[in-house]
């Protein structure tokens, strides 16, 4: 579903068969992290900090791919942006709206948190 709108998608599977993925070769190869292990960003903090990779999250992985699909999808805009709005490593929260919702970010010593708030709607011309 993610390839079929663009998205350049690398599966651990695909990566390394049944062995576990790497954080480190993410960042060697230039790549981001999707992922909805939400304890990762706290569990691999220090490889993510080593690795200087962006990890999106999704608020949660109980309803899986037919699910998250089409909101990751959504986020691509919100997505793109934090790219490149944001000096790598950073942690981003997608939510269930298809929404950045929190972004963490690393200043050198410590995770600074971020929320962002729901974008001001578009401007409407109200003069007749």
């Amino acid at each position: 579903m993610l390839r079929a709108e663009d998205f350049i998608v690398w599966t651990l599977y695909d990566e390394y068969g049944d062995a576990e993925g790497r954080i480190a070769d993410c960042g060697f190869k230039g790549r981001i992290l999707l992922t909805g292990d939400k304890d990762l960003v706290f569990t691999w903090a220090k490889e993510i900090i080593d690795a200087k990779i962006a990890v999106f999250v999704t608020t949660s992985n109980n309803e899986g791919p037919k699910f998250w699909g089409p909101i990751i999808i959504k986020a691509k805009g919100d997505i793109l942006r934090e790219l490149r709005r944001r000096k790598k490593p950073f942690t981003a929260r997608i939510s269930a709206e298809g929404r950045i919702t929190q972004v963490r970010v690393y200043d050198g010593r410590n995770w600074k948190t971020i929320t962002i708030g729901p974008k001001n709607p578009p401007h409407v011309n109200k003069q007749k």
